[in-house]
């Protein structure tokens, strides 16, 4: 595992003037590649400026719930300042939209199905790269849905998931209102792709044919809009765009090449996440956490050999598996281990000595929250990427699922919970974490837009 080098900081964090960094003091430390100088916050120092009227706010997310939730926590808090927001979701999250005091917006959505409980989306390489075509046609449903339902006028400002660039950054240009992409993964720009990082990493050939039939189907619509803007920067690939990410810069990759334009807020929380119990024993026995995400259906094999691991070991387990998972595949579970469909994540994580994780940005975040180490399987390509520069960062070990072994979770787990230094690197990264301001600071980001334009 890679274990945190100290550097010399070179420049403040992304928010507020630019200038050089102080020396650190004795005993303070900063973090590999990362910017920010010693013990300088990164979102406390944004100023708190209101709006002087309620602004409408648009939602589009693509209904995965590693989108959908920090979406959700950011329109929670706009509501809370007032705001109305039309969040746009197919069925199965329209209750979860009503939570955050948002207008759901119903429409016919060709990822629903895809993304549903009991579906699997570890996808071979071919169907991966194809799957931008896909994602095209729900930015299409998109844009459809949003003209028949904003009759009265646009709303002042779009905030789109990064995988429907095209269809917020259309209607942004339709409309002539600004756009903000919600970024839940990795942020893009000219120097750095999170999508030619994970396309190489699975062998997507660089001149595979769904590529130019993206280009092809995006350029034929955005003629028939009458649209003359160039249509990478609909598609909003390789360019600097406003950006809310969920992570806070010292995470990012190539993060010295983003700029103000890329507001790096950390974790986004819900309410509910964070108000949350879970009745875990107490004790001195250690717990370890299991969960692959909601997407996790193609993932037996590896919970098998997880509780073959983990049996007849002095330890707790908790196992979630996702809703439409047949538990009986798992075999015999000993009774040290409690299986569940879904858990409190951050609750059950406060209590957590390891968590076992594929690796998405919300469930990483969560245990840099908690200070809880990781051993991470990621299996969609997405979440390679944030492995890997997880444990660069020196959060936690990262093993391949497919190749796992019992011995090898086992002594990884084994080592993890008796590990001081990647507790450590978590307390440091959680610091930068909670400085980088959360929902308060994107809601403000959003706010800055709806200004600038006004």
């Amino acid at each position: 595992m890679n274990q945190l080098v100290i550097e010399q900081p070179s420049l403040t964090p992304d928010s507020g003037p630019r200038t050089l960094a102080r020396k650190p003091e004795s005993g303070e430390r900063s973090l590999p590649g990362c910017p920010c100088s010693a013990g300088v916050p990164y979102g406390p120092a944004l100023k708190r400026r209101t709006v002087a009227v309620s602004s409408h706010i648009a939602v589009l997310c693509i209904p995965a719930h590693g989108h959908m939730r920090p979406a959700l926590a950011v329109t929670e808090e706009l509501v809370r300042r007032g705001h109305r927001v039309s969040f746009f979701t197919p069925d199965g999250f329209t209750r979860a939209v009503r939570q955050t005091g948002a207008s759901a917006v119903p429409y016919a959505s060709p990822l629903a199905e895809a993304f549903a409980a009991g579906q699997s989306v570890d996808l071979p390489p071919d169907q991966m790269a194809w799957s931008l075509v896909m994602v095209q046609y729900e930015c299409e449903a998109l844009i459809r849905a949003a003209e028949e339902h904003f009759t009265d006028g646009p709303p002042d400002l779009l905030f789109h998931d990064t995988s429907l660039a095209f269809a917020g950054r259309t209607l942004g240009a339709l409309w002539n209102r600004p756009v903000v992409q919600s970024v839940p993964t990795m942020a893009s720009n000219a120097h750095y792709s999170d999508l030619d990082t994970m396309f190489a990493m699975i062998g997507v050939p660089e001149d595979h044919p769904a590529i130019p039939e993206l280009f092809r189907r995006a350029g034929e619509v955005a003629g028939e809009y009458g649209l003359s803007v160039p249509t990478e920067e609909l598609l909003g690939r390789h360019r600097p765009v406003e950006s809310v990410v969920y992570a806070p810069r010292v995470f990012q990759t190539a993060q010295e090449t983003f700029g103000d334009e890329t507001a790096f807020v950390g974790p986004c929380f819900l309410t509910e996440d964070l108000t949350a119990t879970w009745d875990t024993p107490q004790g001195d026995t250690p717990l370890v956490v299991i969960s692959m995400g909601t997407m996790s259906q193609a993932q037996t094999e590896f919970f098998r050999t997880c509780v073959r691991a983990l049996s007849g070991q002095p330890w707790r387990a908790v196992l979630t598996v996702g809703n439409g998972f047949d538990t009986t595949t798992l075999g015999n579970v000993p009774s040290n281990i409690e299986v569940h469909p879904w858990i409190p994540q951050v609750a059950v994580l406060e209590n957590a000595d390891v968590f076992v994780t594929s690796g998405g940005l919300g469930s990483l975040m969560g245990a840099v929250h908690t200070d809880t180490p990781m051993l991470m399987a990621p299996h969609l390509p997405e979440h390679q990427v944030t492995c890997v520069r997880a444990e660069e960062l020196g959060l936690g070990v990262l093993l391949d699922p497919q190749e796992a072994t019992e011995e090898q979770i086992l002594a990884t787990l084994q080592h993890l919970i008796a590990d001081e230094a990647t507790r450590t690197q978590l307390r440091r990264v959680r610091e930068l974490t909670e400085a980088a301001g959360g929902v308060t600071r994107a809601a403000e980001m959003l706010e800055s837009r709806i200004r600038v334009s006004g």
